[in-house]
């Protein structure tokens, strides 16, 4: 980072702190005071200081519990051991995925009326285990306790529990493998092997001495992390946090090798686990969803440019994911920074970051994409976010701000990550062999975006040579799959497009002789458009 990065990110410190100028540098000229960034992702609130939200998620809690209690006594009874146990326990069973969950649900049943005796018995069940744990002066969260080994992330307070098949048989076990199988259609967990644990271990190690603070912080929202097997809908996930399994993490077995992309991808999930504690007890968002309901079908959203989408549009976030992405991608932006910072050392203990796959995400990467969500979120979802929503995201805006050294331009279209999702489809795409039935779609879709290309080379000074060059291109060749002209024309437009947009944000101003902007729109509706069409191609491939 720059010395003018440094001053903002100073100044900003400084003025979340409370501290003034003249006391600031001083405290920064401390040896042990902490980086500025770590610090004040770890401690700023409401939104960086876990101790803060861990008391308003202790308060928000004792009100669910009491109105649980109208229609279950023991769960007033639940509440009472919870406030005279040691804090410690106490923070553990709040945060225990199992007693979340039966909280969750049983207020919906208390809340709707919903006659469901049966599920109020098994939630009953879990507050009376809950209870008799507490009542047996254990520290651990009710769900951990149970687990074989007690192997967990690290030796630190809040480092969480890592679940094991071999967990004993018990009402927690029992409904942790429940909630999993109804939020991920019965895919399997694993037992960690000794790798495992080695590699994870060797990834908290490695973000621990990025962003000591901040990890703590974001380690302390994570009461249990999962391995799951490369199978079945798993395949399809590197990792994931669900809103519904609060304080859980899953992270896929066949990624871990690189200890880079474990310290990211413990910090991403972590993050979420982070937000949605926030969300849990601040106006996040503008209408208050349930756990059971966290989005609207109808919500205002962003779309994220840069994933292939399919019919589905599942590239169309709603709100609440895409402030969720945005947070995570401006502490990928600090982490990054602070890899760079000493990336000798670094490397001499961890390797390098892309020496193995899969490679953590690349510095630009993370800045660009979060100053992307950062300023569509801004433009388009004020109405869906509540008043802290709104003040998380010109809270991270400005942290992004002051340490992006180069920020896209305003008007920016990001064409880069438009071709990105261009040539990654191409890709899937020409990788199969497409049903006879769908052959004629590829072989029109490849026509329609030769000829929008044509009136973006028309529109350029520049472009004669290239027009001539995508004539040659689409110009059909005896005895070649639609699936392969398809790669090959994409290839050469996405060549073309990047000489005309040499920083990859948008089209060279002195390559037209009009305003670029009517040809950028042209270009991101191809782009769009060609994906929509592209879909059910896509889809027979899965």
């Amino acid at each position: 980072m720059g010395s003018s990065q440094q001053r903002k990110m100073r100044r900003l410190q400084g003025q979340q702190s409370g501290l003034s100028p003249s006391n600031e540098r001083a405290v920064l000229q401390h040896r042990h005071v902490p980086d500025p960034l770590d610090a004040l992702l770890a401690q700023q609130r409401p939104f960086g200081d876990s101790d803060y939200l861990h008391e308003h998620l202790h308060s928000r809690y004792k009100s669910r519990l009491a109105k649980i209690a109208q229609k279950l006594p023991v769960a007033g009874e639940l509440w009472s051991a919870i406030e005279q146990a040691p804090p410690h326990s106490r923070y553990r069973v709040i945060g225990d995925p199992v007693v979340r969950y039966a909280t969750h649900q049983a207020l919906r049943l208390v809340s709707t009326g919903a006659q469901d005796d049966a599920g109020l018995a098994e939630y009953e069940e879990v507050f009376r285990e809950t209870l008799a744990h507490l009542q047996r002066g254990n520290l651990d969260g009710p769900l951990e306790s149970g687990e074989v080994g007690g192997r967990r992330l690290g030796a630190e307070p809040c480092h969480g529990s890592i679940w094991s098949e071999e967990h004993r048989d018990d009402v927690f076990s029992r409904s942790f493998r429940k909630i999993v199988q109804v939020n991920f259609r019965g895919e399997p967990m694993c037992t960690p092997s000794a790798g495992d644990l080695a590699r994870l271990a060797k990834g908290v190690k490695l973000l621990s001495t990025l962003l000591p603070l901040c990890s703590r912080s974001v380690f302390s929202h994570t009461h249990v992390v999962v391995i799951v097997p490369h199978v079945g809908t798993w395949k399809q996930k590197a990792s994931c946090s669900e809103f519904r399994i609060s304080g859980t993490i899953f992270l896929n077995r066949d990624m871990l090798r690189n200890p880079w992309w474990v310290a990211e991808h413990l910090l991403h999930e972590s993050l979420h686990q982070k937000l949605y504690d926030l969300r849990h007890t601040h106006s996040l968002m503008a209408e208050d969803l349930t756990p059971e309901t966290p989005s609207k079908d109808d919500a205002a959203g962003v779309l994220a440019i840069w994933n292939v989408g399919g019919a589905l549009r599942s590239n169309a976030w709603d709100t609440f994911r895409a402030v969720a992405a945005f947070h995570v991608y401006v502490h990928l932006a600090v982490l990054c920074v602070q890899a760079e910072r000493g990336k000798t050392e670094l490397v001499k203990r961890f390797g390098a970051p892309d020496a193995s796959l899969p490679a953590m995400t690349h510095r630009r990467e993370a800045f660009e994409r979060a100053q992307y969500l950062g300023r569509h979120i801004k433009a388009s979802c004020g109405m869906e976010l509540g008043p802290a929503g709104r003040v998380l995201v010109d809270w991270l805006l400005s942290i992004l701000n002051a340490i992006d050294p180069a920020p896209p331009p305003p008007e920016s279209i990001f064409l880069h990550h438009l071709l990105h999702r261009y040539m990654v489809e191409a890709t899937l795409v020409a990788n199969h062999k497409v049903s006879p039935e769908l052959i004629a779609q590829l072989l029109t879709l490849v026509d329609d975006e030769a000829e929008v290309i044509r009136h973006v080379l028309l529109a350029s000074h520049t472009g004669g040579a290239d027009l001539n060059r995508l004539n040659d291109a689409v110009a059909r060749r005896p005895d070649e799959r639609a699936e392969a002209r398809l790669l090959r024309v994409r290839s050469l437009v996405t060549r073309i497009l990047h000489t005309l947009s040499p920083d990859g944000y948008g089209l060279r101003r002195t390559s037209f002789a009009d305003s670029t902007a009517p040809v950028e729109k042209m270009i991101e509706a191809m782009v769009d458009r060609s994906s929509q069409k592209l879909s059910p191609v896509l889809a027979s491939l899965s």
